[in-house]
């Protein structure tokens, strides 16, 4: 490259594309000024598989080129497309001395070499370029020197609010406020009203809680009458309370509030009953720490008198779940508060069908019940208001009131299944409501059904029925939900092929191959223009995360996240698989989010053209983690894939 001229038109092209865009013009510039053009017909091979590398990397400048690997067998496998401002060669940066794949073109193109040592030291100066090659890698498997997160100024940069308070840990807690058992509530009232603490514990003499008196809670009993002041304090306190462990981020506390909808977290050294007292968390503390929005909208949501109003609510809650969506961690916060305003709305809409029932005349059968989230709802994974996939469990009736029973039951979930649509939640032919026979049963009958879809898979066609499989209770009487676990698991002991067989059926489709000029690729060279999110990463991820949490015999998780975090691997290659599967599931997460609270829709399909290309390197490095998952399930269950 001996003219200016040149090398200035070289270095224009280059600046359009990342990560050249994020360099200054003279480091690009003395790139050009160390590197080569070079040509090649269509058919011809750039680099060959097992070929050392060269001292350059290569920036496509026009034309195809496709990189394909050639398997024992002798035949040929097709692992990416590149094309115009795609790089090439860049495995060196792993310590790969040899080229992995073939490099073929696929038309007549012209490559522009550059010095792959001096790109190197450049690219590490600047952290965006730096994030952007090291999208080219796998999630986990970066170079090092290579930042991969977007930070502050990213998030900034997008117009959106940062969720860096919800990582912050809580060092400065106020002093835990403690009586024993038999202070007198009294005492109670001047410790709490001295103090201005909202509620303090009651501890046994080792200083382990026993019990939670709020301000609240002593109004109410001491002001009505109902308890004399002269009372001890453990006639007063609720022995029913929330802990937590000491220290966490301020998000945790806050998903844990939602969560067990309180006001109050008993915090100690480990989380534990027994557990070294440290103080109480109320929602005015958090609030200081920023984080008093969503912990509002439930509060408010849980007094909401009328649909309408919940409704209202609820899109207030989606507009705080946009503005806060900032990236793939900020899945980390958001998905446990869509659940719980997904969760708060269902209470709500139960308390409210119920009274209006009850107005009416319809005899209550007075059986104990518990509501459940299945699918994407039950795994806390929905962050937009489609497909709400609920149930309900009722107790098993009286032979003499079984007809009975169904018939209150089935017209409760018809009406809650209606206000949910009022309040904006849409459904398609595959959602779950309670309002159908199919998910409206008591205990005994869901039993059953698990026995039928678990000792007999395929004739009863579990592969539709498998969100059914992560159910979570959210309102009721948790304890037939305990039961119906108990009994899917034991099913699952006595069936030792349902695994297996799942494993086969979470395999059925093979996810894309790559991206290229606004088309999604798959590895037969067949294109489409929209990319099928859920089909693609979310649910294989979602499928075999089931399957493996269910052969552990692994109880206590529903989210897939919590799933993968919960395994444990054989392996320490195993063990980066499954950190790679997380980080993966967690973008393709945040883009279905994105895209379904942008354009009101599920945001499952997702049009590749809008995507940036480290987006679209992000999502690709996503298809062959999830392709490698499977590899690895084939192995270890020895199934194939199939597309």
């Amino acid at each position: 490259m001996k003219t200016a001229a040149i090398a200035y038109r070289v270095s224009d092209f280059l600046c359009r594309y990342p990560p050249f865009q994020y360099l200054r013009e003279s480091e690009v510039l003395e790139l050009v000024a160390g590197g080569k053009v070079a040509f090649h017909e269509d058919g011809e091979i750039v680099f060959a598989q097992g070929q050392l590398r060269s001292h350059y990397v290569y920036v496509v400048q026009q034309g195809v080129v496709r990189l394909v690997e050639t398997l024992p067998d002798g035949s040929e496998a097709l692992r990416d497309v590149r094309g115009e401002g795609d790089l090439l060669g860049i495995g060196r940066y792993l310590g790969i001395g040899e080229h992995i794949y073939t490099a073929r073109t696929g038309t007549d193109v012209i490559l522009y070499a550059l010095p792959a040592d001096r790109f190197w030291e450049i690219i590490k100066r600047h952290p965006r370029a730096s994030r952007f090659l090291g999208a080219y890698f796998s999630a986990t498997i970066t170079p090092s020197g290579l930042e991969s997160e977007y930070g502050l100024s990213d998030a900034l940069r997008l117009g959106r609010r940062p969720l860096d308070w919800m990582s912050r840990r809580l060092h400065q807690l106020p002093s835990a406020l403690t009586c024993v058992p038999h202070t007198p509530v009294r005492e109670v009232a001047t410790l709490l009203a001295t103090s201005g603490a909202d509620a303090l514990t009651v501890v046994d003499p080792h200083g382990a809680p026993l019990g939670l008196i709020s301000v609240r809670l002593l109004s109410d009993l001491v002001a009505s009458g109902a308890l004399s002041p002269e009372a001890p304090a453990h006639a007063l306190m609720e022995t029913e309370f929330t802990l937590a462990a000491a220290e966490r981020p301020a998000g945790a506390y806050m998903t844990r509030m939602l969560d067990c909808n309180t006001d109050h977290l008993v915090l100690t050294s480990d989380g534990s009953p027994g557990g070294r007292l440290v103080g109480i968390l109320d929602r005015r503390a958090l609030a200081r720490a920023e984080g008093a929005e969503p912990l509002t909208i439930v509060e408010d949501m849980a007094r909401a008198g009328h649909i309408s109003e919940l409704a209202q609510l609820l899109i207030q809650g989606e507009a705080t779940l946009s503005a806060s969506l900032t990236g793939p961690e900020s899945i980390r916060w958001l998905a446990p508060i869509a659940a719980a305003f997904q969760a708060t709305a269902l209470r709500r809409i139960v308390v409210l069908v119920e009274g209006a029932l009850a107005q009416e005349g319809l005899e209550n059968p007075d059986l104990d019940h518990c509501w459940v989230f299945f699918g994407s709802a039950g795994r806390m994974e929905l962050l937009t208001r489609h497909d709400l996939d609920h149930g309900l469990v009722y107790d098993e009736p009286p032979n003499d009131l079984r007809r009975d029973a169904r018939g209150y039951f089935l017209e409760l979930g018809r009406r809650v299944s209606a206000a949910l649509a009022a309040c904006g939640f849409a459904t398609s032919a595959k959602v779950i409501s309670s309002g159908h026979p199919s998910a409206c049963r008591s205990v005994a009958e869901w039993e059953r059904a698990f026995t039928q879809w678990i000792s007999d898979p395929v004739e009863s066609c579990v592969y539709r029925a498998t969100s059914f499989f992560d159910l979570r209770p959210v309102h009721g009487d948790c304890r037939l939900v305990e039961r119906l676990e108990r009994h899917i698991h034991g099913e699952e002991d006595r069936n030792p092929a349902f695994v297996p067989l799942l494993v086969s059926d979470s395999m059925a489709n093979l996810p894309p191959l790559t991206f290229f000029r606004g088309l999604v690729i798959d590895d037969d060279g067949a294109y489409t223009e929209v990319l099928d999110l859920q089909r693609a990463t979310l649910q294989p991820v979602v499928d075999i995360a089931r399957a493996l949490v269910l052969d552990g015999g692994i109880y206590r998780h529903s989210a897939t996240l919590d799933r993968l975090q919960a395994l444990t691997p054989e392996s320490d290659e195993a063990a980066v698989l499954i950190e790679e599967t997380a980080n993966a599931f967690r973008n393709a997460l945040y883009h279905r989010a994105r895209t379904g609270l942008t354009t009101g829709s599920d945001g499952s399909r997702v049009d590749p053209a809008k995507l940036t290309r480290l987006e679209q390197n992000l999502l690709k490095a996503g298809f062959r983690t999830v392709l490698r998952l499977m590899e690895y399930m084939g192995g270890r269950y020895g199934v194939t894939s199939r597309r």
